[in-house]
């Protein structure tokens, strides 16, 4: 881990002048979140046991292989902005920490993967619940290597849940990866591992995908629910697939795209949806089938492009997944 996270060029530790807001009281129910976060290095390896940990990826480096709009490499300074206000509702119990934020240096994409891996798999070993701040989705690779390392030594599986409008399983171009590579270069490794590749994908489009790539899932044994099934008829249906999916692993990885989500609740993104999610009571509903899985040990939030956020309605959306993950997770504390 050290050799790769004592590298300042990729790494930086979590920095406590950056969350900072407006102060209603110092009583708990008058607290907002950064008069709670603490920042740390995690080459210090800190107690992470309780605790949310936040790690920033701040790379668009596949965004920009992948031929979309960059700019998600600011995503992760953008959220805390907006985090760093927002209420504590959840018990003492819950701690949050802030890690810091895995860089990228000279374009070296695969670097900073194997970086966030290395970050990953020290929160985890500390005991911490990883909740990643993205950067492009070529996250998920990077997130991946991590939780591959630490289920290794436990022979434990993998699932991973995306919600999202793409596959992400196109092959590799020219031997390099990028935002939309990470399913395919994951699948590859659990092949060759002779591990199941465990995918469930959900609010994928069909005006987003190629008729080959929705084969090649298919062939790949891919879960997917479609945008149009997301109704409120098929609901049950939708529950028994996810809570199915999840038992059939030991660890569930849960990765959102924000351009899964309607370009009128989304546009700071690097692919735009313009049919996505709506964010209404039937999205929520499906969300909290997701946070409430047992199973459930990290989350990360893909594809933020601050520089075409209108009136910053993607941070504010994406703050609100994160804000009822946390208290989610708090209540399975108390």
């Amino acid at each position: 881990m050290n050799l790769l996270l004592n590298n300042s060029e990729i790494y930086n530790k979590g920095d406590q002048a950056v969350w900072k807001g407006r102060i209603d009281g110092q009583d708990r129910e008058w607290m907002r979140w950064h008069q709670l976060m603490d920042c740390v290095d995690l080459l210090e390896q800190p107690d992470l046991r309780q605790s949310i940990a936040f790690l920033g990826f701040c790379s668009d480096e596949g965004v920009a292989r992948n031929q979309g709009r960059v700019g998600a490499k600011d995503g992760p300074t953008a959220l805390r902005n907006v985090l760093t206000n927002l209420p504590v509702h959840f018990s003492d119990k819950l701690k949050l920490k802030d890690c810091g934020d895995i860089l990228i240096k000279d374009s070296d994409l695969e670097l900073s993967q194997q970086g966030l891996g290395a970050a990953l798999n020290c929160i985890l070993e500390q005991e911490g619940f990883p909740v990643v701040l993205g950067g492009g989705h070529e996250v998920t690779y990077g997130h991946y290597l991590g939780v591959k390392k630490f289920l290794k030594s436990r022979n434990q599986s993998l699932g991973i849940i995306n919600l999202d409008a793409h596959l992400d399983i196109r092959p590799l171009q020219d031997g390099k990866g990028n935002s939309g590579t990470g399913f395919y270069q994951i699948e590859q490794d659990q092949s060759k591992a002779d591990l199941l590749f465990h995918y469930l994908a959900i609010g994928i489009q069909e005006i987003s995908n190629t008729k080959g790539l929705l084969t090649y899932a298919k062939e790949k044994d891919v879960q997917i629910i479609e945008r149009e099934s997301l109704v409120i008829e098929k609901l049950d249906l939708i529950r028994e697939q996810i809570v199915s999916f999840s038992k059939l692993v030991d660890y569930v990885y849960l990765t959102v795209d924000l351009d899964a989500f309607a370009a009128a609740y989304a546009p700071g993104v690097s692919a735009l949806a313009f049919n996505g999610i709506v964010p209404d009571h039937l999205f929520f509903t499906i969300y909290d089938m997701l946070l409430d899985l047992p199973n459930l040990k990290s989350v990360d939030f893909a594809e933020f492009n601050p520089h075409f956020d209108i009136d910053s309605r993607t941070a504010k959306l994406t703050a609100d997944l994160i804000f009822k993950l946390i208290n989610k997770l708090a209540i399975k504390l108390d």
